[in-house]
Order: C-alpha cells, then sequence, then structure tokens
C-alpha cells in the first residue's frame, strides 16, 4: 500500500497524462556477516529460483577471502573463471556453469554463477558456507545472516524491507540515458541549492513539474521559471518528469520538502532537516539532495 505522500505524488504523474514504467519498490535483500551489514555499490542482490545471489566479490571479501577473476583458454573455449581463497581452501567457480571446484571436490549449483552488468553474482548459501560459515534467512526481514563463529553482541539494524522507499539512491537505468543523464543533470547540477532553510531552483525548458501541498492540492509550474519553497513540516513535495522527444519514455523525480509527511520516509529521513530529499520515482530509491547532486556530476 503506498502512503499518503506516495498517491499524492503518483498523482500528478497522472495530471501530466503520462505513466511511469514502475511504481512499486523492488524487493530488497540484506545480507549481514557476524552482525555487520554488507555494502553493495553497484550490484545488489537478488532471488532467483529461491536462492539468494550475491556479487561475489563483496560478501567473499567481508569474510576475510580473496577474489580474483582470470579468463582461462581451452583450445578455441575461453572462459571467465571466479577464484575465491581462504586459509588455504581454494573454490573455482567458471561464469555461467553449474559446476563448481572446491578444492579437489567438484560441486554441482542449483542456480550457476552469473556475469550482470560488471559483477559475477554466486548462490549466498552455497559460497558462504563453503567458507566454513552458516548462513540463516529471515524471511520477515529479507535478511541473510552470516556467521563465522563470532560473538555478535550488537548486530547493526537493517532497514525495513516493507518501506516503499529505499536510501540505496540510483538512477533509474530503465529509463532512456538521454532522458536521464539530461534531467539528472540540468535540475542537480548547479542549478537547486538549499539556503536558510529554503530550495531554489530554475525549472529546466523541456520538463513538466508541480507542486503539491500536504493536503494533495496541486499547482503546475512553467519552465524558465525560478521557484523557492521553504524546507520543513506542512512544506509539500515538488515532482519532475521530462519526456523523450522522440519516443514515449519519461523520466521522474520527487523533491520531498518535508521527509517526516510520511510514515515510510520518515523512518528514513527523519532526522534530515536541512536539505531536501531527493526520490527517483521509477525505484524509490532517495537520498539528500547535497548526496544526489555530488552523484549528478559524474553523470555523462
Amino acid at each position: 500500500m503506498f502512503k499518503k505522500l506516495g498517491i499524492i505524488l503518483i498523482s500528478t504523474f497522472m495530471l501530466f497524462g503520462m505513466t511511469l514504467g514502475s511504481v512499486s519498490a523492488a524487493e530488497n535483500v540484506y545480507v549481514q556477516v557476524d552482525g555487520k551489514n554488507v555494502k553493495f555499490p553497484d550490484a545488489q542482490p537478488y532471488v532467483e529460483s529461491n536462492r539468494v545471489l550475491i556479487p561475489i566479490r563483496f560478501v567473499s571479501e567481508a569474510l576475510g577471502a580473496k577474489v580474483s577473476y582470470k579468463k582461462e583458454t581451452t583450445g578455441s573455449r575461453v572462459e571467465r573463471v571466479v577464484y575465491v581463497e581462504l586459509n588455504g581452501k581454494m573454490i573455482r567457480m567458471p561464469v555461467n556453469s553449474d559446476t563448481v571446484l572446491v578444492g579437489d571436490t567438484i560441486v554441482k549449483l542449483d542456480v550457476p554463477a552469473r556475469l550482470q552488468g560488471s559483477r559475477v553474482f554466486v548462490p549466498l548459501r552455497f559460497v558462504s558456507e563453503a567458507l566454513g560459515a552458516k548462513v540463516n534467512w529471515n524471511q520477515s526481514k529479507k535478511l541473510v545472516s552470516i556467521s563465522t563463529g563470532k560473538e555478535v553482541t550488537e548486530p547493526e539494524p537493517v532497514p525495513d524491507p516493507n518501506n516503499m522507499y529505499s536510501t540505496d539512491f540510483k538512477w533509474d537505468k530503465d529509463s532512456d540515458s538521454y532522458v536521464y543523464n539530461k534531467l539528472a543533470k540540468q535540475l542537480f547540477v548547479n542549478n537547486m541549492k538549499v539556503s536558510n532553510g529554503k530550495l531554489t531552483f530554475t525549472l529546466p525548458e523541456g520538463t513538466k513539474a508541480a507542486y503539491m501541498t500536504d493536503r494533495g492540492a496541486i499547482t503546475k509550474l512553467t519552465p524558465g521559471k525560478m521557484y523557492t519553497y521553504s524546507i520543513g513540516k506542512g512544506q509539500g513535495s515538488i515532482s519532475f518528469a521530462m519526456i523523450h522527444p522522440d519516443r514515449d519514455r519519461q523520466e521522474g523525480y520527487f523533491v520531498i520538502l518535508d521527509s517526516k509527511d510520511d510514515e515510510d520516509l520518515s523512518l528514513l529521513f527523519g532526522d534530515v532537516t536541512n536539505d531536501a530529499i531527493i526520490v527517483v520515482a521509477g525505484n524509490y530509491s532517495g537520498a539528500p539532495l547535497s548526496d544526489v547532486q555530488k552523484l549528478a556530476q559524474q553523470l555523462k
């Protein structure tokens, strides 16, 4: 169920006659090693055939293992192979193969190692247990707990998996690159700024936007005009969208002026009082404006 703010934001895009490719946050899977959260900076764990697959490097290194990648040639065949080494134990995992070598023992995987983007994903339980760790799954929290036997007195907290928002801010890569690069740069690079509790920006040409009060009243904004809004309790939100000139594709952002107006947002960003919160419409990942501006500087 969307909370109050989510309903208002989506209704704004309907007002513009646009639809978003996705309006629900992807299911998150969280991983801890000895009570400490494992961070996945550029690729997230996912579930396939009831198995949690993870980028192998981050969990293996959290367990103290060394990870290396090699291209190996046998006749005319070239394989990409992942090697994981810990305390003299070696795991050899060819990409796209369900046959793994653990020491001198051949093991069959239910789900083969997969290359997704620039990361190799492998079944988390297999790798962890092959390295001598124990694995537990908490369905309600979507949490994988890996234990090496160390005593854990205060495990780090994990986000609520039922929260429609995520702090793992990322551009909506399902959107056309022309759109999400252009709108993100025009909005966040040398444009939006927060000063003395107020957000100021100029609405880029070719962009549709609307300001929403905390009660749901909507006012369309005019491209090329500068706007200033106060940040804080009861100040509402602003939505932005840009259509690709040659096809029916769009990118959208929500700028939250009062994160405490929504229960889910408040849990994640309630302590941010001197900055606006930016939420990607397609995947509901969010971050303070100051962090988003740094990421926008890196866009091509």
